[in-house]
């Protein structure tokens, strides 16, 4: 609504407004006003003077005795010892002698506790690739270090992806130092993969608020992935019946790729090197199918539910079998193994040209059909153990894949 002021002669009339008018006060009382102001402020301001220097005193006194912590600890947590990032505290496993990075450094892992909440766990496995020979692996510390301890939390982690959006979960977050894709036993080759991978739920079977766990969440990354495939079959019968155990295999659904020579031969070399230990319940020949997906959620408790992200064009398994980029053969035949396997896992599989999801800043908004990834997560999050939820890119032209250039997995 807009004002209007008319400028005729009859709004200016001789008689100012009653808003305007000054009222003469008598000379006496004016001065006798002032002089209880004056008065009044005499009083006041030396005692106000004298309370702020007492106030100043009784704070300097607490602030010596008790300094608050920058991030309070919980009280089941208070070993934990606070890393570079504000949101994760660091936890050292010198307990376990076993538990050591490629460079023979002591492995750790990191924690980020929810306010108020000890019920639900979210177990993240990274990855990076590997080394399978002195050579190569020599090659990787030279050029890769940060991947061969796991002194160096990246921050950024803590900030983008799938940590970002679960905040009401408590996060344990292992780095990937071992380079032999969680597998390794061996002190020779200092590959340790499989005793970092058990020393960390040891330790963590310790604390009594993991113990009484409602809801766990194991999250394995490209290499990470394949670690909770040759783990858990192991490691889940432990676990009480009555948590509700979840899987979520981020780009690790492997083939065995006909054919392939490249791909098959590394692994095979690598499972010498390492000395990998496979789950009691794999007795496949040769070793190395042990690997694949298909054959390893055979050996998972049939309680447990698994969902699957995987591109049908992953970068890295295209790389490591030396397969053709623009071919739909490869893209076929994964989306004819994940089919196989459809009774027993979830599966969310778009036609995107790349290697991992959840630690992208744009996670949430691949989709097949408009329905995106994140959509798809949180009802398979809800939804019971036995129902899944199935969204494959069949015409591989269905998928919206964003990306951004400072992403990097």
């Amino acid at each position: 609504m807009t004002s209007s002021v008319s400028s005729s002669p009859s709004s200016f009339s001789s008689t100012p407004s009653p808003e305007l008018i000054k009222t003469r006060v008598p000379t006496k009382s004016y001065r006798i006003e002032i002089g209880l102001v004056v008065l009044f402020l005499c009083l006041t301001i030396p005692s106000l003077f004298f309370l702020t220097l007492i106030y100043r005193r009784q704070m300097n006194s607490i602030s010596t005795t008790a300094s608050p912590p920058s991030l309070p600890l919980p009280t089941d947590f208070s070993f934990l010892q606070p890393s570079i990032s504000k949101h994760f505290f660091r936890k050292s496993l010198i307990n376990y002698p076993q538990a050591r990075c490629m460079d023979n450094t002591i492995a750790s892992y990191y924690v980020r506790r929810a306010n108020n909440n000890h019920a639900r766990w979210l177990i993240y496995f990274d990855g990076g690739w590997f080394c399978y020979s002195k050579e190569s692996c020599h090659f990787r510390q030279l050029y890769s270090p940060n991947l061969m301890n796991s002194n160096n939390f990246n921050e950024k982690k803590s900030l983008i992806g799938i940590f970002s959006s679960l905040k009401q979960y408590n996060i344990i977050y292992a780095p990937y130092c071992s380079s032999d894709l969680w597998s390794g036993s061996s002190n020779k080759t200092h590959s340790h993969g499989h005793d970092i991978f058990h020393a960390i739920f040891d330790d963590l079977n310790s604390n009594k608020d993991f113990q009484q766990a409602k809801q766990i969440i194991f999250t394995g990354y490209s290499a990470g992935g394949l670690g909770l495939l040759l783990n858990l079959p192991d490691l889940l019968p432990k676990f009480s019946p009555h948590i509700d155990l979840r899987i979520i295999i981020d780009s690790a659904w492997f083939i065995d790729y006909p054919g392939n020579i490249n791909g098959i031969s590394k692994i095979n070399e690598g499972i010498l090197y390492w000395n990998t230990q496979f789950p009691s319940a794999c007795q496949l020949k040769p070793q190395y199918k042990c690997f694949f997906g298909s054959e390893a959620i055979r050996f998972l408790p049939s309680h447990v539910s698994i969902f699957v992200i995987q591109s049908l064009f992953d970068q890295t398994q295209l790389h490591l079998d030396q397969l053709n980029y623009n071919s739909d053969d490869f893209p076929t035949k994964l989306m004819d193994n994940l089919r196989q396997s459809s009774k027993r896992i979830s599966i969310f599989a778009p036609a995107c040209s790349l290697h991992g999801f959840l630690f992208r800043s744009l996670w949430s908004q691949f989709d097949i059909e408009q329905r995106t990834l994140a959509s798809v997560l949180n009802v398979w999050l809800k939804r019971k153990k036995r129902t899944h939820l199935q969204l494959i890119d069949h015409r591989f032209d269905s998928s919206f894949c964003p990306q951004r250039e400072d992403d990097e997995i």
